[in-house]
């Protein structure tokens, strides 16, 4: 961050009549939980209400605490300098609005069900080759690095970029609340996070609060065109720049002439009457849509059009988000066990498809943790299930009892029983597996982080992907 008087900060906050006159430390960090570990020099909101122990920090110096409960602030000791505010909540977000509002800069706001890391990633790698880029690291987008990531920003921060995501009702407002992205992306709503709400329409409804807080005059709203969802739940009536992407003739950013090629995908990219042919690595018409995005998001910083696309052509795709890696006995693996959810799980069987027209095709599908249980978790098992018949799998291995439902819904459908195998362990996986790899065989591994950290399935990865990056 950068450095700030504490008195410059209780100015901002409204509590400068706080300050006392020999203690008015510069402040090179800000928390807002009580941690054992701290700097020097750091300012903690008291926000989490838990008890602290101020010998934790007595090695430290110029701690400054302000809390609303100084009941549970003991042995702070002579380095320690408590302020007490009634409303604490309050005098945070003022702090908030405050450092963000210190940087004139261009920030980009990336959500949806599905894509939002690659497209994050996208973006980030174009837009560094010509400026100085903050922004999330990989997938942690959590509600509780937030503030570490606002405070990041910097003198030398030109330009950043936030992957959003939604846990439950106003999880996304909040996050529109500390970065106030200008420029904002939805790519796309299908159900996921179940586990935080009501109803799968609770959850796309949540979606829309990727608008919260945008100027309608100034702000621009990335959309895609084609997803049904988006159309039924964002209302962009007061909004004067909504810019559309995908393979509708009003696009803005549209994609004609979509093709696989061996190591990605070709399009057309057709924008203000003028078309560029594109490339991007990785498979998939998804990954057409994350470019348009992306190539959208960093047009409205000023980069140019055909430099974003030379970029992109050398893409390095994020890790285990369908990575194609060479597996044991020549046989080829699209790993995508980051996560799993309804979307990402079609997405998945449909690059495979596309990629197996001459090939054998194995699908390794498990559960997908954010969906909770109950009616609606079981009606998207379901649901994969029908994908599943439909992709004209050679073998489909279910792994967890959790997703069970996927086989059994195949089968109903259609897919014959001695095609469908249903596994716990990563060695009962590979067991199954083995004698099926060869050149002539892709397989889907879709199996949650989760699982992927046990043993067995450790074990798994290695066997199947012996020589792997890591």
């Amino acid at each position: 961050m950068i450095p700030i008087r504490l008195s410059t900060i209780l100015k901002a906050i409204g509590e400068d009549e706080l300050l006392q006159e020999s203690n008015d430390p510069m402040i090179h960090y800000v928390m807002n939980v009580s941690k054992r570990s701290i700097d020097n020099n750091t300012l903690v909101f008291h926000m989490d209400g838990e008890k602290i122990n101020g010998k934790y920090w007595r090695k430290n110096k110029a701690i400054i605490l302000i809390t609303n409960r100084p009941d549970r602030c003991k042995n702070l000791g002579d380095s320690i300098t408590l302020i007490t505010c009634n409303h604490l909540e309050d005098v945070y977000w003022k702090f908030i609005s405050y450092y963000r509002g210190l940087f004139d800069i261009p920030v980009i706001g990336v959500t949806g069900t599905c894509g939002k890391t690659t497209t994050k990633e996208m973006i980030r790698q174009i837009l560094k080759k010509d400026f100085h880029v903050k922004g999330t690291w990989m997938s942690m987008n959590s509600m509780s690095v937030n503030l570490r990531y606002l405070m990041k920003l910097e003198k030398e921060t030109e330009v950043a970029v936030y992957e959003m995501p939604v846990a439950y009702p106003g999880y996304l407002k909040v996050a529109c609340d500390y970065f106030k992205p200008q420029i904002r992306v939805l790519l796309n709503i299908d159900v996921h996070h179940l586990t935080g709400f009501n109803s799968p329409e609770d959850y796309m409804l949540a979606k829309a609060e990727i608008i919260s807080g945008m100027d309608p005059d100034k702000d621009v709203l990335i959309l895609n065109a084609d997803d049904e969802n988006i159309r039924k739940v964002v209302d962009i009536r007061h909004l004067k720049r909504v810019i559309y992407v995908g393979k509708s003739e009003h696009c803005h950013f549209r994609a004609t002439n979509i093709h696989y090629t061996e190591a990605g995908m070709k399009f057309d990219l057709v924008h203000e009457g003028k078309t560029y042919e594109a490339f991007v690595p990785g498979f998939g018409e998804h990954n057409v849509y994350n470019a348009l995005a992306a190539i959208a998001s960093v047009s409205f910083v000023g980069v140019d059009i055909g430099r974003a696309i030379d970029v992109l052509s050398s893409f390095k795709q994020v890790k285990e988000h369908l990575e194609i890696k060479k597996g044991v006995d020549g046989c080829t693996v699209l790993d995508d066990t980051w996560n799993a959810a309804p979307l990402s799980m079609e997405t998945g069987l449909k690059v495979l498809t596309a990629l197996s027209k001459n090939k054998k095709s194995i699908a390794l599908l498990g559960y997908m943790p954010q969906l909770g249980k109950g009616k609606y978790a079981s009606e998207q098992y379901e649901k994969m299930g029908k994908k599943a018949a439909k992709a004209n799998l050679d073998m489909l291995v279910i792994v967890g009892e959790k997703a069970r439902e996927i086989g059994m819904s195949a089968i109903n459908l259609g897919m014959a029983e001695s095609k469908v195998y249903y596994c716990e362990t990563g060695d009962e996986v590979f067991d199954v597996i083995r004698n099926h790899l060869s050149n002539d065989t892709n397989i889907l591994m879709k199996i949650t982080y989760r699982v992927m950290k046990r043993d067995s399935f450790q074990r798994l990865r290695k066997q199947l992907i012996p020589i792997d990056k890591e």
